[in-house]
């Protein structure tokens, strides 16, 4: 599905919004033209980098000031947009690219600031690019759908009492994230590949053009559950593995249902590792730089793989194979045993070590009761055992678990034993002073 001028901008900043601005870029299918869409990625990506460098710097203030810039200054070229002409509209990309990198920052600090981070990301994710789809496929006038894209964008300028990175307050290494941005970076060039062939044939063909956002929301949802269940490396492996599948279906039925199969089986595949990528960004304190490093690679890689996908024209198939399989290779060296995740106890490892079992970075956001649950939580005690080891009743040990899951970001007790085993890592190169509770 290819654009025409008018229908491709206002795809451009319906797509700035809903899919760069709420998280993740969604390749190929709302902009038809790669070398223009090239112009917003560039200088997007080193705007997200540049942040993320910096958020760790910089006063919040500052920080926050840039957000408030940013959203103005994408709102008005959102605006404005319909009346670009042709020539300047590389220089208008650029600059949307550079407004819309601190909005995307925004837009992280909103998700890590939510009750369910990871829950809240899968709907903005899924959500941002079916109301994209909705409104390039609308009858409206392209006028009011860009003056709608800029009052959406407005809703995201920062309050001046906001603070601009929630959540705990001492910082957590990045190490964590960083192991897997080789991964997210190479994934984004077969996808790049992928696309490059793959979209004009889906185009010529598609039953239901838009369908696919449906499939990408698929493996948002699909990526949730896994992570709640499941290593992460799991759910890299089952992107990979929709990756092959749609290698396989384009080159074995490079029919109307194969070019189907394909595209279906890579939006799943992308919607997996978006927010599979989104969950690690959440775990990292302060959030602005774990997103501008974590957006900023996945956004290169797919620099990386457009420009290939244009450079090297019919050999796009055989690299797109070539890089499926260092895919792969990737994937196995992060291995993590493939079993269903059990709670851990840590208890016995903690006493060894001579350390609290609850670490001050989390145990500033518990009151102490709820601290008391958790340290039976992480020797590996059932509720019941907790209830009667704390003189409560079961129900009580249930509200307290509810509250800790709120305040930690957590999902399921798996989640909550390895965030607290992260933070102690994280504590013990990072001490902190008494910290203030919230009761």
């Amino acid at each position: 599905m290819f654009l025409s001028k008018n229908d491709w901008q206002a795809a451009g900043s319906t797509a700035s919004y809903v899919a760069w601005l709420t998280a993740f870029p969604m390749s190929g299918m709302l902009l038809g033209k790669a070398e223009l869409m090239l112009w917003f990625l560039i200088p997007h990506t080193l705007g997200l980098l540049v942040l993320g460098y910096a958020a760790a710097r910089l006063p919040s203030w500052i920080l926050q000031r840039l957000c408030q810039a940013g959203v103005v200054l994408t709102s008005l070229l959102t605006l404005i947009s319909a009346l670009i002409p042709d020539m300047v509209v590389a220089i208008w990309m650029i600059a949307l690219g550079l407004g819309a990198a601190p909005v995307s920052l925004r837009v992280g600090q909103y998700l890590k600031g939510a009750g369910q981070p990871v829950a809240t990301g899968v709907a903005t994710l899924a959500g941002g690019n079916l109301l994209a789809l909705a409104l390039i496929a609308s009858p409206l006038p392209a006028t009011v759908k860009l003056t709608l894209l800029a009052v959406l964008l407005l809703a995201l300028f920062p309050r001046s009492r906001e603070p601009s990175d929630p959540g705990p307050g001492d910082a957590t290494t990045l190490e964590p994230l960083l192991r897997y941005l080789p991964f997210i970076l190479l994934f984004q060039v077969v996808s790049g590949l992928m696309y490059g062939g793959l979209m004009p044939a889906y185009g010529a063909v598609a039953w239901a053009p838009g369908a696919e956002v449906l499939f990408y929301g698929a493996g948002a949802v699909l990526a949730l559950w896994l992570l709640g269940r499941y290593q992460a490396t799991v759910t890299m492996l089952t992107a990979v593995l929709g990756a092959l599948v749609a290698f396989a279906l384009w080159q074995i039925a490079p029919h109307a249902p194969g070019i189907h199969g394909a595209m279906f089986a890579m939006m799943i595949a992308a919607g997996l590792v978006d927010l599979f990528l989104l969950s690690r960004i959440l775990r990292h304190h302060p959030v602005s730089t774990a997103y501008g490093y974590g957006v900023g690679a996945l956004c290169g890689g797919i620099i990386l793989g457009k420009w290939l996908a244009m450079s090297v024209g019919g050999a796009a198939e055989v690299l797109a194979f070539a890089a499926l399989i260092v895919l792969n290779l990737a994937a196995l060296l992060l291995h993590i045993p493939f079993t269903r995740r059990e709670p851990e106890p840590l208890g016995t490892e903690a006493a060894a070590a001579g350390i609290p079992l609850v670490p001050p970075s989390i145990a500033q956001l518990l009151s102490e009761q709820e601290q008391h649950v958790l340290e039976q939580v992480l020797e590996d005690k059932t509720y019941r055992e907790i209830a009667a080891n704390l003189a409560i009743s079961e129900s009580s040990v249930k509200t307290y678990m509810h509250r800790i899951y709120l305040k930690t970001g957590a999902c399921r007790r798996h989640q909550l034993v390895e965030m607290v085993r992260q933070s102690g890592i994280s504590d013990s190169d990072h001490p902190v002073t008494e910290p203030d509770r919230f009761r």
